[in-house]
């Protein structure tokens, strides 16, 4: 058993978002998926979100009847800033059958990966799928993935993302100015934004 792991603020969930959790599915070869949304992030402390249930409420209309996908409040549940290490853990140790945990992340973001919150624990508990930006040279990501191998015994998977101009902050901006949002997000989470005036002025 392989389960991903995709954090983010899915605020909201968006078609980029979705062929990112496509890619990862093959990439890692991954039987499940949680879409994780966070209650508030440690390298963004003040950022003002959409109430969690509202972000919940989307991912399930995103994810619809797709069984390798599941919607997961671990975060909110919990409140307050959230650490990757403590997350995993709980999704680890909630009873279901895990098996191997790979968390999504971007490559910029491996680099980083030492520099988190308890990081050497993260790193030897945990494997991860790390996403390049189209066009990026790949040489820095590779020799942080096989250093993070050498050093924790940490597996990491690089992948490509896919190119997109998608944005969450765009699709914001895009129904405050009253434009639309079709081709952006799926036609289910586009209802749900209007039919509860999420994003307006």
């Amino acid at each position: 058993m392989r389960t991903g792991v995709f954090g983010g603020s899915f605020d909201p969930v968006h078609n980029a978002h979705l062929a990112v959790a496509e890619l990862a599915m093959e990439a890692a070869a991954l039987d499940r998926l949680l879409f994780m949304p966070v209650c508030a992030q440690p390298f963004k402390i003040g950022k003002s979100l959409s109430a969690g249930a509202h972000r919940m409420n989307m991912l399930r209309r995103a994810i619809g009847g797709d069984a390798r996908f599941a919607a997961v409040d671990t975060e909110l549940a919990r409140g307050g800033v959230s650490y990757t290490i403590d997350s995993l853990r709980a999704i680890r140790d909630d009873g279901e059958r895990r098996g191997e945990i790979f968390f999504l992340l971007g490559a910029d973001m491996l680099l980083m990966l030492e520099k988190w919150y308890r990081a050497d624990e993260l790193l030897r508990e945990f494997s991860f799928v790390a996403a390049r930006r189209p066009g990026s040279a790949d040489d820095e990501a590779e020799r942080c993935a096989a250093r993070l191998g050498a050093v924790y015994g940490t597996r990491v998977i690089l992948m490509e993302n896919p190119k997109s101009d998608i944005s969450a902050s765009e699709i914001r901006r895009r129904v405050r100015a009253g434009e639309g949002i079709e081709g952006l997000v799926p036609a289910s989470v586009g209802e749900y934004i209007y039919e509860r005036g999420l994003y307006q002025p």
